[in-house]
């Protein structure tokens, strides 16, 4: 049963995201939770998480997330995932210079690894490849 209840919680944010609405996460998400992310200066508090990760789901409106692999192990759940979207508003840069909308399609994979207890996300790390994404819309020559 933990294992089913520590999937709800850590797959709440990708259905939130797809959805377009990141509050749908929010009862899934511990109060001092702590994430780490890509372009990030440091560790997050949640408040901080949901500005970081309302900046790209305003860039790429109706992007849609896709779990392709999922693997728990105690409190712990590992997603790897893609997500499809166009550039279609502002990207803030970490720091805060405006990226304007590009209309480039972009395809990102990565992984994200929640500890969960007591059906609430505590912790997350988040990985994708920050290059990948900006060279897909323009702003890096091709590799």
């Amino acid at each position: 049963m933990a294992d089913r209840t520590n999937l709800t919680a850590a797959h709440a944010f990708f259905e939130a995201w797809n959805a377009g609405d990141l509050i749908q996460a929010d009862s899934h998400e511990a109060d001092d939770l702590v994430a780490e992310r890509p372009g990030a200066p440091g560790p997050m508090n949640k408040e901080q998480t949901r500005a970081y990760t309302q900046n790209f789901l305003s860039a790429f409106p109706g992007s849609q997330f896709k779990i392709w692999l999922t693997v728990t192990d105690g409190g712990y759940v590992v997603d790897h995932w893609s997500i499809t979207g166009t550039h279609r508003g502002t990207l803030y840069s970490p720091s805060g210079h405006p990226i304007p909308p590009t209309g480039k399609s972009v395809v990102l994979k990565g992984t994200l690894t929640s500890e969960v207890k007591d059906g609430k996300v505590l912790r997350s790390w988040g990985y994708f490849d920050l290059a990948d994404l900006l060279g897909q819309i323009g702003l890096l020559p091709p590799m």
